[in-house]
C-alpha cells in the first residue's frame, strides 16, 4: 500500500510552495523594513527637534548679548541624519521697527553637518589713516567701543559726521563714558530703546586692550560690537529698579550662549549684584537733534555710528 499521495512530490507545486514562501518572505521583510524605517524615521526627527530647539537657544542668546538689540528673527533647518543645518537672520529692533541686518549659518545635533563657507575681503591691519573697522551684510559699519579704564592714542567722534547727515533718519550710536557708572550714579536721560554696555572684562584682558593700544596705530585699537556684552531696555531709564528684569535675563543668557567666553563671563559676574555692575557705555536710537543733544553730556567720551534707516 502506498502510504504517500501521488502528489508529493509534483514538481509544480513544489515550485508554487516554494514562490508563496519567497513571496511572504519579501512581504514580511517590506512589512518590517517599512516598520523599522518610519520607527527611526520619528526618532530621528524627534532628535532633530531637541537639538534644533537647544542650538536655537544657545545660538540666539549668543546673538542678543554681543549683538546690542539683536535677535534671530527667522530660522530654516535643513535636517540629515542625527544633524543639520540651521540657516538664521539676525535682526535689530531699531526702535520704530525692525531691521535683518546678516544672514547665517550654525550646524547641530548629535553628528552636525559640515559648514563649508567662501568669502574674500580685506584684513584690519596695525596702522592705517582711517579707522579699521568692519562692516556688515547689510552695509552697515560695526560699532566702536572704548573702555574707560584704558588710555586710547585717539577716540571716535561721530558728532559732525551726525550733523552732516541729511533727511529724516533714525541713527543708532554706540557711546562709550568717560568712567564705568554704577547705576544709580547715571544719571543721564536717555532715550526708549537702550542697550547697555556692562564691564565683563578681566584683568588680563585690560591689560592686553592697554598693551595694544600703546603699541598699535590708533586706527585698529578699540573693542569691536562683537566684544561689548550688554542688556537691551525697552523703557526710559529713570532708576535702577528699570534694570533688575534685565540684569536678571543677562544673566541667564550668559548660561545658555553657545560661546565658552560667555560662560567664563557668566561665572565672573554670577555673585555680582545690580547695583554692583559698572556700565560703561550705552547703544541709543534716535533722530540726528535727539543724538546730538544726548552727544553733549559729558560723561559721553567716544561716539561710533552704526545702522541708519528713514524715519517711518
Amino acid at each position: 500500500m502506498n502510504d504517500f499521495p501521488d502528489d508529493l512530490f509534483d514538481e509544480k507545486k513544489i515550485k508554487k510552495a516554494v514562490r508563496r514562501g519567497k513571496l511572504k518572505t519579501i512581504i514580511t521583510v517590506i512589512i518590517i523594513s517599512i516598520f523599522v524605517f518610519g520607527v527611526l524615521n520619528i526618532a530621528n526627527s524627534a532628535i532633530m527637534a531637541n537639538y534644533s530647539e537647544k542650538a536655537f537657544k544657545q545660538w540666539d542668546a549668543y546673538v542678543r548679548l554681543s549683538t546690542p538689540n539683536g535677535y534671530i528673527s527667522e530660522t530654516v533647518d535643513s535636517r540629515g541624519i542625527l544633524g543639520g543645518i540651521s540657516n538664521y537672520e539676525i535682526s535689530k529692533d531699531f526702535k520704530i521697527k525692525p531691521v535683518v541686518i546678516e544672514r547665517k549659518q550654525y550646524s547641530f545635533g548629535l553628528i552636525p553637518s559640515v559648514l563649508i563657507s567662501r568669502g574674500s575681503g580685506g584684513k584690519i591691519g596695525i596702522t592705517g589713516e582711517d579707522w579699521q573697522f568692519g562692516y556688515k551684510e547689510n552695509g552697515w559699519r560695526e560699532m566702536l567701543f572704548f573702555h574707560p579704564n584704558v588710555s586710547y592714542k585717539k577716540y571716535k567722534d561721530d558728532k559732525e559726521q551726525i550733523e552732516l547727515m541729511q533727511g529724516n533718519k533714525i541713527y543708532e550710536v554706540a557711546l562709550s563714558f568717560d568712567q564705568p557708572y554704577k547705576p544709580s550714579e547715571l544719571f543721564i536721560q536717555l532715550p526708549e530703546m537702550t542697550w547697555f554696555w556692562i564691564d565683563t572684562y578681566s584683568s588680563e584682558q585690560l591689560n592686553e586692550f592697554q598693551q595694544e593700544a600703546k603699541e598699535y596705530d590708533w586706527s585698529s585699537t578699540f573693542i569691536r560690537e562683537k566684544e561689548a556684552l550688554g542688556f537691551s531696555i525697552n523703557s526710559p531709564y529713570i532708576s535702577i529698579h528699570d534694570l533688575e528684569g534685565e540684569y536678571e535675563q543677562f544673566l541667564e543668557l550668559l548660561q545658555i550662549s553657545i560661546s565658552p567666553d560667555h560662560q567664563k563671563v557668566y561665572n565672573k559676574m554670577k555673585n555680582i549684584k545690580l547695583e554692583d555692575v559698572e556700565i560703561l557705555g550705552a547703544v541709543v536710537y534716535g533722530t540726528k537733534e535727539e543724538i546730538g543733544d544726548i552727544l553733549k553730556e559729558p560723561i559721553i567720551k567716544a561716539s561710533s555710528i552704526g545702522g541708519v534707516i528713514e524715519n517711518y
